[in-house]
């Protein structure tokens, strides 16, 4: 049995899920299939007007009713050949992950849609759910970009808990923002200096962006630990990032090493001096930045001992 693509759009109620499906579907891909399913788990503002004589909509009223059995039902009543599954909060996409679906359903892109105008508060208010949206997602697609939008912040916090994922900024008018903001930090100084608020980006974009940093000298605070088994002319300093709770922190780490034995304070919050250069991990596919120390000193708790991203 041929297998049938499941398209995945996730994202709150006005995030622009809709709008998007019905972009796609004047795409040649799914003018030319003999039939197209649309599974929409909301009932939002913007409505699906005008479908295609090979396109169905089904309407999910309940939690209940997504199930197993229900996309049975689509399977045999239909007989698709392509899926395009609207999804917001109402069923987690770890559920529909869950879910036994039709054996011959294959999901092959999960995008996930964002108001980047809200997303602050969002993220403020329900970060849980929030993460939940695009944590899988393959795309993240922001919308309502306009010159005030913090793409290089929105990218940072998708990017901590889902480095695999391609991004997108739409503008208010539809068109894609291609232009990422300038670095909060100076990268062509003698010393690049990263301040607390910075440090999180700045993690995301040095494991990115090798070339810009290799050979470069950067200063930067975190606190100092020395894994068991670590010689003594090395160490680590990390940094927490906030993903979606508390209970629910990234470990950030950087590896440093001197040329003689450094002497730390477990636990003791540092500012490291150092020169950056890139080696390949053995069963790595990327390089990975060691930083050099050329000085270390005690440093002072930021207010905010936790790294986040808005």
């Amino acid at each position: 049995m041929e297998a049938t693509p499941v398209f995945m759009f996730t994202g709150f109620v006005e995030s622009g899920k809709t709008t998007m499906i019905q972009r796609w579907l004047t795409q040649d891909f799914f003018r030319e299939q003999e039939k197209v399913v649309i599974i929409a788990c909301e009932d939002g503002f913007t409505e699906y007007e005008n479908l295609a004589d090979n396109v169905v909509l089904y309407m999910v009223e309940n939690k209940e009713d997504f199930t197993a059995s229900f996309l049975a039902e689509i399977e045999r009543n239909e007989a698709p050949t392509a899926i395009l599954l609207e999804n917001n909060c109402m069923v987690s996409v770890d559920e529909v992950l869950d879910i036994d679906w039709p054996e011959n359903w294959d999901l092959v892109q999960i995008s996930a849609m964002v108001d980047a105008s809200s997303f602050d508060q969002q993220m403020k208010n329900m970060r849980s759910l929030m993460v939940e949206q695009f944590k899988y997602a393959t795309v993240v697609v922001f919308n309502r970009c306009d010159e005030n939008t913090k793409k290089l912040q929105l990218r940072s916090a998708v990017k901590l808990v889902n480095p695999e994922a391609s991004l997108m900024f739409i503008k208010k008018d539809g068109t894609a923002d291609e232009e990422l903001d300038e670095l909060p930090f100076d990268i062509s100084a003698p010393v690049i200096k990263i301040e607390d608020i910075d440090f999180g980006l700045w993690f995301i974009d040095i494991f990115e962006n090798c070339p810009r940093y290799n050979n470069k000298t950067v200063q930067f605070k975190g606190v100092a630990t020395r894994p068991k088994g670590y010689p003594e002319t090395s160490f680590l300093v990390y940094r927490y990032a906030m993903t979606c709770c508390a209970d629910d922190t990234e470990y950030l780490k950087l590896l440093c090493v001197d040329e003689k034995p450094v002497r730390i304070n477990e636990g003791q919050w540092v500012t490291v001096t150092a020169d950056v250069r890139f080696c390949m991990p053995a069963g790595m596919e990327e390089p990975s930045p060691v930083f050099y120390v050329k000085n270390i000193e005690n440093a002072k708790a930021p207010d905010s001992e936790y790294v986040y991203f808005n």
